[in-house]
């Protein structure tokens, strides 16, 4: 009976977090740090910063998104890959990579 309490919690949390746009492909043309939910593709070489991490007690997804950028902007990072989230306690985790992409020289 217990798992069944945090199972509906746990797949609105879920629903609410795919409905963002976590799409790096539309959001490419928006400017700051990106948030993404997967890796980026595997022609776009990139260098690893960091863990990007970030506890809430508001379950606002809004809030983790804010810090996640803020953390990664100090950072230099152009994207935050790999973003996961999960609640427990009360509280609502989020984490990710912050990267930094390579630029290509034109010769290659």
């Amino acid at each position: 009976m217990i798992k069944r309490a945090f199972l509906l919690p746990s797949l609105l949390l879920v629903m609410i977090l795919m409905s963002s746009d976590f799409n790096t492909a539309k959001a490419a043309d928006k400017k700051g740090v990106i948030l993404s939910t997967v890796d980026l593709k595997q022609d776009q070489a990139y260098e690893i910063l960091g863990l990007v991490y970030y506890r809430s007690s508001e379950l606002n997804p809004k809030k983790i998104h804010e810090e996640l950028r803020k953390q990664a902007e100090d950072m230099g990072a152009d994207y935050v890959i790999g973003i996961t989230y999960y609640n427990n306690a009360g509280y609502l985790y989020g984490s990710g990579t912050a990267v930094k992409l390579i630029k290509k020289k034109k010769d290659e």
